[in-house]
Parts: structure tokens; C-alpha cells; sequence
């Protein structure tokens, strides 16, 4: 009898490896032992909105990114061996209930910090209610308000939003300054904190004798809704009309600036507008048709520019964990009178969902920032003393020009006397009949000692016509690509830096070669205002290899200034005007893109210890590509399907031929290795689709050999039962098992490397659906 359950634990033994193996080693690496103890509450403060067709994701984003942060840090220990504890208050956009939940979180006796606050207006009612013990509880409360004044009294109170008096304002008057508007109208709305804010910064900072018209308007209603006070409206513009201005800089919100610029071109006057807003929301048919430029600062992303680095995480795992926009909120009004759309789809990688991953992600940064500084209190610290940690890093670690918390997509650090984020924003226009807005010609960027320095954009397109020699194992690729640029009086080729260009080991440079085409001035064939050179180069790529041959990748040309003296910013054309011809041989383009990264390097004087920050932009175009699998399918997938239903009927011949079923299965398993051995190696950290494959494979002809010795193994073969078990599991169990394989398998296929195949989209739609990991 102990010899047949040594049998019977073979075979368990043989299926446990099987089923081993379709385990991903997503958990092979082992977590530091998780926090105990008295937790140490953090308190969120978010804002649901219900006057929304479908919800934006932000709330939805926040809690969930959040939470699945909170989770990382208490598995490797917490703070100093205590776990962190969120607690999430929603004000639902009521003012009354953000005061009620900013005093309910204070009275925490395990308080660590307090996240969000997203409205200054809501922020300054809560400020003026509770300011005092905000400030006397010295819990750390890094907020999302935009107006640092409301929370200068408070030194415990800091902001992830950059300060209108410290950001928009200078970069406003540096603005005007540098076109040369002589005569300046503010017009904005009443009663909004941040508006109020911008309108006495732009007056102190302008004077009466520039700003020759400060006007306020009411809006009656809701912000959706809501509609300026027609009295007043036309007061404003009759003395627009008499005041002449150049420039208006217009803050009565983004919905209500189309009736704005309606009303300015009815009445016969169009100065120049300076939007405080989002250009988005404004009508076309309104932006499009007005006589003069429009010009807005954002601290988004630069137009025709992609969050690659959102992007990125989002293709990595499956789509639908990170969608968080299109939840249906029944309470809108839209539904009512059937203006929402009923056939709204959310996509996980749209602007509106990309934006909620960016907003979730900052509240996430937040709290691993807090816990990172916490940690640095030391394991036997007070919780009044790991406040104290937290606000000293804030305030002296992360302090602009000095240090920045390099966060999942942004990087943080924060102005020393406001406590407001450091950022500067892009300046943003839509030139008249141009139909886009782009960016200006110019730009600024903080400097280590807080001036702001001019920088140059530079209008430029990269058109790849080639890429070759596509090396996995170097992770490299040549390329031939055209550079067009317009003519600039400080920036040529010379300046640029292909930052993942190969470096040539005899020059040291990097292993590029650059034709001029033209060099711009006028000519018959090219237009004279602009540049255009042929790039011939060899260039890096970070590939993963999890998906091979199944993969699909990005490869980049990237490009920064060379030259600290000439910084530029780039802005690239249309997507859809962008030419995507492009010959890649063995890979197939299925998009292309342009995007950016806000970056710094940190400087330490090696005398001085003094810390500093140098900022730069870099600019990335990318071209994603899939991998054609044809070869493979006919190389590898095929052959290996013939070996295994080859050893699989090998199970049919009768059991006096032993020595023929194994010779069968051996060479099929040898066939197997071979195969394997024979196919180009892919020099990566971590087991590919296709290894994996392999090693079932090998599992599975390797069970079908130990299957075949012991049903033919005397003591086995007398036990009726168990000869008749392991039939079954040759027979049945066996084909079962594969068929599960292939379902991981094609779960783990991208869905663009199933193109062409009928029947599989679908299926792996439905897999990716209903089978988890």
C-alpha cells in the first residue's frame, strides 16, 4: 500500500509542477515583514460631483490609488513598524460639510497629516472657521488650494496646487511685459477667491497706469449653469469700449467665456484675451471666429502632447484597473432633460481618464511622501514628533531650487515662504484663424533663486521614414528620420541633444550623421521659414520582454537642449498632420505620438554642501510598434503543437510497446529542447511568454513520460483503479490542462498581436473578462 500512494504523490507531485508553472512570478519577490501596532491615521479630503453626466474618475482615482499605496507601505513595515490608516471625507462640493470634515479629521488622536482640499473658495471659508486650530495642532496638511494667502497664518499648511500670487501672476506680468501690451483690462468674476486673488496681484503688481480697467462681474446660478449679470456685462464692455486696452485678461470661469468674447466681437471691439480657463471648453465656433489672439496659461500638459509616462503604466497591466471615469450619476440634471449621452464609453486611455490617473496619482505621491518623511523621525519617535519630521522635510528638503520629491508621474518641491507648489506654467495660444492653440514663442522657467528665465519654443517635427536593425539584445535600433524646424535666431541643429542617441566608443559622441536639406531662407523647393535636416543615428530603447513574441514596444527619438545657456520646449504638430508612413521591417506601427518629461538634475556644491535642482525639458517622440508574430506562429507554435499531440497519442499504442511510447515521448521532449535552443535568445531579467510556453511544454511531455513508466511498473499495474487514474489523467486530464494554458497564454497576449486571426479577439476579450491571474 506505501508504494501505491508513492505512486499516487508522483503523480500529484508531476501536476503541482504543471500548475506551477502557469503561475506568474509576480509574487516571487518576498515583502518586507508587514506594520503592527497602533495605526497612524491619514485624513483625504475628496469632492464627488453630481452635477456631471458620467463621473471625471478623479474621486474614484484618488481612493483607489491611494489605498493600493497605503497597502505597499504597510506591507514593508509601515511607518517605523505602524501601519498608516486613510481616512477619506467626501464634501460632496458643500462648503458647510468641508468645515465639518476638516474639524472631525482634527479631532484624530492618531492624526499623521491631512491630504486635499481641492476648492480655494470652499478653502477659505474652512480657513476662516477653523484657521487657528489648523494651526495649533501642527498636524502636517498639505492642500490643493491655489491661493496661498488663504493659509499664510498657518506655517503647517502647505499646497500641491501652485499659488496664483506666486505663479500665474508674475508669469501674467512677465507675459505682458515681453509683447509689449501697453493697456491691460482685468474682467472677472465676483465672489471666487482665486479670481479675487488674481485681479489685486495684477493691480498691485501692474499699477493704475497700466491697468486702466479693473471690472467685476456676478454670476447668478450654478457653475454649469450659472449666467453673468447682463447689466453688469455690458457696463463692462461699454467701458472697454471707451478704455481702448490692449489686452484683457478674462477670469469669470471657462462655460461663461464663450457669452465673454461673443458679446466683445458683437459691440466691435476685440482686444487680445488672456484667459483664465480652459480653452477646451470654449465653443469653436466662438474661439474660432474671434479677430485676435487668445492666450491662456495651463499647468497641463503643452497641446499635441500625450502623458507618456500615464500612458505607460496604464498599457503595462490590464486597461480596465485603471479606468475610473464613466460612472453614470443618476442626480445630474442631464438626465432629466436628456441632454447626457446615453451612449457614453469610457476609454482607460481618453483625456479625461488620463487626467483622473494624473489626479489620483498626486493624492498617492502625497501620502508616500508624508510617510517617507514620518520614517525619518526614527523608530522610537512621538507622533508629535514625526509631524514635526514631516514639516521639516517639506519645508527644508523639498524646497524649490533645492530638492524635489520625485513622485510616480511629477516631480514635488514647494516655494519657501508660500508653501505652494513650485511650477511654472506653460503659456498657451490660439493664434487668429489658426483653429489649434499651440504653444507661444516663448516660455519661462524657475531658476534656482526663484527669477523667471525666458526660454524658447521651438516648433519642430520629426518624420521617421526608417527604423532597422532592431537589436533585443543591445536594446538599440538605427534610424533615418527628417528634423523640420522653424527658423530661430538662438537655436539651430547643433543645439539639439538626441539624449538616447548610441555613443560612438572611438568619439565619445553620440553615433548619429546630420544632412542639412535646407537651411531655411527663401527657396523654390522649401518654405523659407524653415529648417529641415536628414538624421541618420543608432538609438536606445527600454523594451519588455514579458509579452515576447507577443510584444508590442515603443521606440523613441528623444531631445533636450545641449546647452543649459539655450533652453528650449518643443512643440510639435498635429498627430493628424504628422506623416505615419514608416518602414520597420518584422514590426508593425500602430501609433505614434509626441510627449514630454518635466525633469531636474541635482547638483550638491561639494564645498559648500549647498543642495540645488537644475530643471529641464526633454522632449520624447515615439512610435509604438508590435512585433509580427507570423514567423513564430509557423517556427514555434506549430512544431510545438505537432509534438505534443504526437506524444500525446502515444498513450494508444499498446503498453508491451514500451520501448516505442517512450522513444516517442523522449524525442518529442528532445524535439522540444532543440527547438528552443534553436530560436534567438532574448537577453532578459525576466521569463518571457514564449519561455513559458516552452517550459509547459516540457511539463507536459515530461508527465505524459513519468505517466507511461508507471502504468506499465509491476507493483502499479496491479491495482486496477489506479492504472485506470492514470489512463484518465493521460487522456483527459492531460488535454484539460493544456487547454487551461492556453487560455493564461492568450490572456497575457496583447490584443494587437491578435490581429487578423478570427475568432481570437473575441475570445481574449472575453478571457481578459472573466479568467484572473
Amino acid at each position: 500500500m506505501g508504494k501505491m500512494n508513492a505512486a499516487v504523490a508522483c503523480v500529484a507531485i508531476a501536476l503541482a509542477i504543471v500548475f506551477a508553472a502557469l503561475i506568474p512570478t509576480a509574487y516571487a519577490q518576498t515583502e518586507a515583514q508587514a506594520a503592527s501596532g497602533p495605526p497612524l491615521d491619514i485624513a483625504i479630503f475628496v469632492s464627488t460631483r453630481k452635477d456631471l453626466c458620467h463621473a471625471r474618475g478623479y474621486v474614484a482615482a484618488t481612493r483607489r490609488l491611494a489605498t493600493r499605496t497605503q497597502n505597499k507601505i504597510n506591507a514593508r513595515g509601515g511607518i517605523n513598524g505602524r501601519p498608516i490608516e486613510l481616512k477619506f471625507f467626501d464634501n460632496q462640493r458643500d462648503t458647510a460639510k468641508t468645515i465639518a470634515n476638516v474639524r472631525e479629521a482634527l479631532t484624530g488622536p492618531n492624526l499623521l497629516a491631512m491630504i486635499g482640499l481641492t476648492s480655494s473658495t470652499r478653502g477659505e471659508a474652512t480657513f476662516k472657521e477653523l484657521g487657528s486650530e489648523i494651526g495649533k495642532s501642527g498636524v502636517p496638511f498639505i492642500s490643493h488650494i491655489s491661493v496661498s494667502d488663504i493659509f499664510k497664518d498657518q506655517t503647517n499648511v502647505f499646497s500641491t496646487r501652485p499659488a496664483q500670487e506666486v505663479e500665474r501672476i508674475p508669469v501674467m506680468v512677465k507675459f505682458i511685459s515681453q509683447v509689449g501690451y501697453s493697456s491691460v483690462a482685468f474682467l472677472g468674476r465676483k465672489s471666487a477667491a482665486y479670481i479675487e486673488a488674481i485681479g489685486s496681484g495684477l493691480k498691485k503688481a501692474l499699477g493704475p497706469s497700466r491697468l486702466v480697467s479693473d471690472l467685476r462681474i456676478t454670476r447668478h446660478g450654478s457653475a454649469r449653469r450659472g449666467k453673468l449679470d447682463e447689466a453688469e456685462l455690458a457696463a463692462a464692455i461699454e467701458e472697454i469700449e471707451t478704455k481702448q486696452p490692449a489686452l484683457i485678461v478674462l477670469a469669470v470661469g471657462s462655460s461663461l467665456s464663450g457669452k465673454v468674447l461673443e458679446t466683445l466681437k458683437s459691440a466691435g471691439t476685440s482686444p487680445a484675451i488672456l484667459l483664465v480657463g480652459n480653452l477646451d471648453r470654449i465653443p469653436d465656433r466662438i474661439t474660432r471666429n474671434y479677430p485676435n489672439a487668445i492666450y491662456q496659461l495651463t499647468w497641463n500638459r503643452p497641446p499635441e502632447v500625450e502623458y507618456d509616462t500615464v500612458r505607460s503604466v496604464i498599457s503595462e497591466g490590464e486597461p480596465t484597473d485603471w479606468l475610473f471615469e464613466g460612472r453614470k450619476i443618476p442626480e445630474a440634471p442631464g438626465w432629466k432633460d436628456d441632454t447626457c449621452p446615453a451612449d457614453y464609453v469610457p476609454d482607460a486611455l481618453s483625456e479625461t481618464n488620463l487626467r483622473a490617473v494624473a489626479f489620483g496619482s498626486q493624492f498617492a505621491d502625497m501620502v508616500r511622501l508624508v510617510a517617507a518623511s514620518a520614517t525619518r523621525a526614527g523608530r522610537r519617535a512621538k507622533l508629535a514628533q514625526m509631524r514635526t519630521t514631516v514639516l521639516n522635510e517639506l519645508a527644508n528638503t523639498y524646497t524649490a531650487g533645492k530638492g524635489a520629491y520625485k513622485g510616480t508621474f511629477e516631480n514635488w518641491s514647494f516655494h519657501a515662504d508660500s508653501r505652494a507648489r513650485a511650477k511654472t506654467p506653460f503659456i498657451i495660444i490660439l493664434p487668429q484663424g489658426l483653429g489649434r492653440t499651440q504653444l507661444a514663442p516663448f516660455q519661462y522657467i524657475r531658476t534656482r533663486t526663484g527669477a523667471l528665465r525666458l526660454v524658447d519654443t521651438l516648433y519642430l517635427d520629426i518624420d521617421l521614414i526608417r527604423a532597422y536593425n532592431i537589436d533585443n539584445n543591445e536594446k538599440s535600433f538605427f534610424a533615418q528620420f527628417y528634423v523640420a524646424m522653424r527658423v530661430s535666431d538662438r537655436i539651430d541643429i547643433s543645439d539639439l541633444a538626441f539624449t538616447n542617441a548610441f555613443l560612438d566608443p572611438r568619439t565619445n559622441g553620440p553615433l548619429i550623421s546630420i544632412t542639412t536639406v535646407h537651411p531655411g531662407g527663401k527657396s523654390d523647393a522649401y518654405p523659407e521659414t524653415m529648417r529641415i535636416y536628414r538624421v541618420n543615428g543608432r538609438f536606445r530603447f527600454n523594451p519588455d520582454f514579458a509579452a515576447y513574441p507577443f510584444d508590442a514596444q515603443r521606440f523613441t527619438i528623444d531631445i533636450q537642449p545641449k546647452s543649459g545657456d539655450k533652453p528650449f520646449v518643443i512643440q510639435p504638430p498635429p498627430l493628424k498632420l504628422r506623416d505615419k508612413v514608416v518602414l520597420v521591417e518584422g514590426w508593425d506601427p500602430t501609433n505614434q505620438y509626441v510627449s514630454y518629461v518635466d525633469d531636474f538634475v541635482p547638483v550638491i556644491d561639494a564645498y559648500t554642501l549647498e543642495p540645488s535642482i537644475v530643471p529641464y525639458f526633454r522632449t520624447r517622440f515615439v512610435w509604438q510598434m508590435k512585433r509580427e508574430t507570423t514567423d513564430y506562429y509557423l517556427r514555434v507554435v506549430v512544431p510545438l503543437a505537432f509534438i505534443l499531440i504526437v506524444a500525446y497519442l502515444s498513450i494508444f499504442i499498446p503498453q508491451t510497446h514500451l520501448e516505442a511510447i517512450v522513444t516517442i515521448q523522449v524525442t518529442a521532449l528532445l524535439s522540444a529542447v532543440a527547438l528552443y535552443l534553436s530560436l534567438p535568445q532574448i537577453d532578459s531579467d525576466t521569463a518571457t511568454l514564449s519561455d513559458r510556453i516552452f517550459v509547459v511544454d516540457y511539463m507536459m511531455v515530461s508527465l505524459m513520460i513519468v505517466i507511461s513508466i508507471l502504468r506499465i511498473n509491476v507493483r502499479v499495474a496491479k491495482y486496477r483503479w489506479l492504472n485506470g487514474l492514470l489512463s484518465f489523467t493521460h487522456i483527459v486530464a492531460i488535454p484539460m490542462l493544456i487547454g487551461v494554458v492556453f487560455l493564461f497564454i492568450l490572456k497575457a497576449v496583447p490584443l494587437d498581436s491578435l490581429d487578423g486571426l478570427p475568432g481570437l479577439e473575441a475570445l481574449r476579450t472575453f478571457i481578459s473578462q472573466h479568467v484572473k491571474l
